[in-house]
């Protein structure tokens, strides 16, 4: 009750005041139609007592919305207020207690000056249309070469594509189609499992599944492909129920047998004749999901989840998290073992499975990682249009304190929804591929954009 009255008093002390820290635009909250109220959840001392702090909730007050600090006055419906220490700054959000929805994220430093992420890159970005008809949901750049080109590999929902980027156009070489009726893209790594010297393409198609009219499941496919000059070949066949990925140039199998709710531990993959099937277990990622783990160096991994990142050792504690944006990527669906019945004062429904989403692409190197903030919103319900633009980002870190949190390097905005990256490597010349959609569920148009990434 002392809280909620200090609270109030700052409220009359200052009605009119507009923070320099906490200056933030709030306009994306007219699009909110829901619960009028706000959770405030923070990891920041002392943060009920900031009066700038205070002035923002005040400006939130105005707006007609109820605010409650702390799991005290947390509700599984309205909004959150998220503000967390991110090393040297403070990261802001305000998004649906479900975390569906995203109306506000940017960044607070230490002096309390608000910070956009902007684009603080001077080098020249170019926008390159794709076939017509063409939408791919991922992209990989091949293993550089002494080529004048650079040879990039699309995943799209019902085929694989080697492509030719030259001269700043994109080209399809050789396309080969999937058999499976009614396939989804689900991931697409390059690596190499033999000793010959074609790469080698590690590809996971879905294909949804209804259960006699109780909801849904997803069966999984994996099979590895090659590249032998200007074609595509066939490497083994499909194989069900199990995803592949190359992770450090090693391919990894985990069993994905969704219609029994069962994942298995990630193991190193054995690869006979056509069939891939699993080797050893790999002990330190053994716990983890096939998609969502990135390795760092044998002490450190990155874990990627649908809207967050965190750095973590092995045997260790989760570091701080950073939040990313929920992303909408391709997700494969599990029966529930027990399944919930919703009611509402109208009508009641089942709900029969569950999601899990494939978390979005991170690129890990020493001492960081390259990967995108979704901070572009969508159309809302057809009355306005996306706004905002996608981040990519370089997050670091303390390696003598990781336990300090991420430091954040803006690379390029992007106005679209990025959907995947990678980099590729043109002579002399390193490049960002960034390929984005204009639509968040990557039903919209398609395009790359490229440029320059700086050396050093």
């Amino acid at each position: 009750m002392k809280r909620v009255l200090a609270f109030l008093v700052f409220l009359f002390v200052l009605p009119n005041a507009l923070a320099e820290g906490y200056d933030l635009p709030l306009d994306s909250l007219s699009e909110w139609t829901g619960k009028k109220a706000i959770s405030v959840v923070s990891n920041v001392p002392d943060l009920d007592k900031d009066t700038e702090f205070l002035a923002l909730l005040g400006r939130l007050s105005v707006r007609g919305f109820d605010v409650n600090f702390g799991r005290s006055g947390f509700s599984d419906e309205g909004l959150v207020l998220e503000v967390l220490e991110v090393n040297d700054k403070i990261a802001i959000s305000i998004k649906s207690a479900d975390s569906q929805k995203y109306l506000l994220s940017t960044f607070v430093d230490q002096a309390e000056q608000a910070t956009s992420v902007t684009d603080f890159s001077t080098s020249p970005q170019r926008i390159l249309p794709l076939p017509a008809g063409f939408n791919p949901e991922r992209v990989e750049a091949l293993p550089g070469s002494a080529r004048a080109d650079s040879r990039l590999i699309f995943l799209s929902n019902a085929t694989l594509a080697l492509g030719s980027l030259k001269d700043g156009n994109i080209q399809v070489i050789d396309k080969l189609q999937s058999d499976i009726k009614n396939s989804k893209a689900i991931y697409l790594s390059i690596g190499q499992s033999d000793s010959d010297p074609n790469p080698e393409i590690a590809v996971v198609w879905g294909q949804d599944r209804d259960i006699s009219g109780k909801g849904q499941y997803t069966k999984i496919y994996s099979q590895l492909f090659e590249v032998s000059g200007e074609e595509l070949r066939e490497e083994t066949e499909k194989t069900e129920n199990v995803a592949i990925r190359f992770i450090n140039n090693q391919l990894h199998v985990q069993r994905y047998e969704l219609l029994a709710g069962d994942i298995g531990k990630l193991m190193v993959a054995s690869v006979k004749g056509s069939g891939i099937g699993a080797g050893e277990e790999s002990s330190s990622l053994s716990d983890r999901e096939i998609f969502s783990v990135f390795p760092i160096d044998d002490a450190t991994r990155v874990s990627v989840a649908e809207s967050y990142l965190e750095l973590q050792s092995p045997g260790g504690k989760p570091f701080p998290r950073l939040e990313l944006g929920r992303v909408s990527l391709p997700r494969v669906a599990m029966p529930l073992k027990e399944r919930k019945i919703v009611t509402t004062p109208d009508y009641a429904y089942s709900v029969n499975e569950q999601y899990l989403s494939i978390p979005r692409k991170v690129m890990a190197e020493e001492g960081e990682v390259i990967t995108f903030l979704r901070k572009r919103r969508g159309a809302f319900a057809g009355l306005t249009s996306a706004s905002g633009s996608d981040v990519m980002v370089s997050a670091s870190w303390d390696r003598s304190s990781p336990g300090a949190g991420f430091s954040i390097t803006p690379i390029r905005e992007i106005n679209s929804f990025v959907i995947d990256f990678s980099y590729v490597i043109t002579g002399d010349e390193s490049i960002l591929v960034v390929l984005a959609n204009e639509e968040s569920d990557s039903q919209g148009a398609s395009h790359i954009y490229i440029y320059s990434v700086p050396s050093g």
